[in-house]
């Protein structure tokens, strides 16, 4: 005979209280807080357990970092952005 299965069964979490998302915003404004302060990538980096590079992209994200790099990547971004149509594009794909 068959067993069923009870409603809600299965793999209970290992850990129920992990949010990866409030975890990423909490570690953002914490460098956002030590880059306002005046320490560098690397002091941040090492204070978080993280890389320099690491740090870069998420103080980036958070927009208080900016670099001519930086700024010419979101330029280039912005215009592409502003060129394309996607829901036109995206009802061509669907027909086809």
């Amino acid at each position: 005979m068959k067993k069923t299965r009870k409603p809600g069964g299965g793999r209970k979490k290992l850990k129920p209280e992990y949010d990866a998302g409030k975890n990423l915003e909490e570690q953002m404004e914490s460098m956002v807080v030590l880059y306002d302060s005046g320490m560098s990538l690397q002091a941040i980096g090492d204070e978080l357990g993280l890389n320099a590079i690491k740090v870069r992209k998420l103080l980036i994200t958070a927009g208080v970092y900016e670099s001519e790099v930086t700024e010419k990547v979101q330029d280039t971004f912005e215009e592409y952005r502003e060129t394309q149509d996607y829901q036109e594009k995206n009802r061509k794909f669907m027909e086809d």
